[in-house]
């Protein structure tokens, strides 16, 4: 019986699932957009390769390829993918390096090894997983046996890459194929935090305002241009590791310079969002297919210049409904509490709130809570795309948020703030409690 059993886990844990391959993003047909068509099929003339039948627009910082309904390795039709904030950071020939790249992995027959690869994870770990739901010891092999079949299936996707950077040099130039990494690396991690902290809160509001172009306006802002700069650098200090599909971005460069055979292309260029037709027509179409509601892509069009300061009006004022009366009575002169203070703060507002991020919470809250306060009392805001929200009034000139964050780090001197709410006026001013004014 036991024999049986332990059989009948293997076989049904590697018996093979079909696989399912949905779109990743919307189709780009020829017609309507024969410029960034006319790259692909140009790169893959270059790369001896047959150009993919199917072009996705996706919606992050990235490009792939595969082969989709391909069976154990064969079979299947080439697609290919390419993310829209992609096309606003690198430059036409950064793009066209970026392209070739992933020529690289058709042409060493990466995308069909991939699947067999994937497939054999998959039933790796549900035959693990499987064997721990029967408490059976006969899992520990094969945990020994997958995590050994990952490091040598992620060191031959390394390698993969290391293979598919040097095509790309060859039929593009080590500039092109060298900038577009950094730029790459720099930029992927700061989309997300567009999205959820520009282009969202907007879309929320049911407006839409251009996804590419602000996402472009604000890595030019001076903070978030900084910001590029230390995420940069970060990813050239990091450092391999077994588990990772990718060689570290120091090790790229490097193996890129030293190609031979390099091509001399330039890495300057037209931005490459230039090669789509009707931008915004598109941008609707993605965001309809993201939030998979077809009504966001019905929604007005908005300028950047013209809803970020009512989207911060009108959230910061939301939020204070929402949690500014679960504290105690509290004025703004009270606003620079002791810092142990902020965790029992914080668990007013949610009791499930870690204990590690309630300064943080508690902290973030009381700035959102101060804008408000002051804008109540006649002050207004001033932002841009990925700069600080001030409120002004006169000469006077205030960061809430950024005191909510010196706040929660014990770096907010108590009896400055206090010489600044005397000068101001402000010290009277409902901050939190029953009596906050929630209109």
């Amino acid at each position: 019986m036991f024999a049986i059993v332990t059989i009948g886990v293997v076989l049904w844990s590697i018996f093979p699932r079909a696989a399912k391959f949905p779109d990743p993003g919307i189709r780009l047909d020829e017609k309507d957009q024969p410029q960034l068509w006319q790259l692909v099929r140009k790169v893959a003339q270059q790369a001896g390769q047959q150009p993919p039948r199917d072009l996705f627009l996706v919606g992050d910082i990235n490009a792939f390829v595969a082969e989709r309904g391909s069976r154990m390795g064969f079979g299947g039709t080439r697609v290919m993918g390419i993310g829209l904030p992609l096309l606003q950071v690198l430059t036409v020939p950064q793009l066209q390096s970026v392209v070739a790249h992933e020529f690289g992995h058709f042409h060493g027959g990466d995308t069909r090894l991939g699947p067999l690869i994937w497939r054999t994870r998959d039933s790796i770990g549900r035959t693990i997983v499987n064997f721990q739901k029967t408490e059976s010891l006969l899992s520990k092999p094969f945990e020994w046996y997958g995590n050994l079949f990952l490091r040598v299936t992620f060191a031959i996707s390394r390698a993969q890459e290391f293979a598919a950077d040097a095509l790309s040099v060859r039929l593009c130039g080590k500039q092109p194929v060298q900038s577009a990494l950094r730029r790459v690396n720099e930029t992927g991690p700061l989309f997300d935090h567009y999205l959820q902290t520009e282009f969202l809160p907007v879309l929320n509001r049911k407006l839409r305002p251009p996804l590419a172009a602000g996402f472009g306006t604000y890595l030019a802002s001076p903070g978030i241009r900084d910001l590029q700069v230390k995420v940069g650098e970060e990813a050239m200090q990091a450092k391999g590791n077994p588990y990772d599909s990718h060689p570290p971005l120091q090790e790229r460069l490097a193996a890129a310079a030293a190609v031979d055979g390099a091509g001399n292309g330039p890495a300057d260029g037209p931005v490459a969002v230039t090669l789509l037709r009707d931008v915004d027509a598109v941008e609707a179409r993605l965001l309809a297919f993201l939030t998979e509601a077809d009504e966001v892509a019905k929604l007005p069009r908005a300028q950047w210049q013209e809803v970020l300061v009512p989207t911060v009006v009108e959230n910061w004022a939301r939020i204070a409904r929402e949690h500014g009366r679960k504290l105690p009575a509290m004025r703004v002169a009270d606003f620079a509490v002791p810092r142990d203070r902020l965790d029992e703060l914080a668990r007013k507002i949610d009791p499930k709130i870690p204990a590690v991020e309630r300064p943080a919470a508690a902290g973030w809250l009381l700035g959102v809570l101060l804008g408000s306060a002051l804008l109540r009392a006649g002050w207004t805001v001033v932002t841009g795309l990925g700069e600080p929200v001030h409120v002004v009034l006169g000469d006077a000139r205030l960061e809430p948020t950024a005191l909510g964050r010196q706040l929660a780090e014990g770096k907010l001197d108590a009896t400055a703030f206090a010489t600044t709410c005397s000068q101001l006026g402000i010290g009277d001013l409902v901050l939190a409690g029953p009596d906050l004014p929630i209109g």
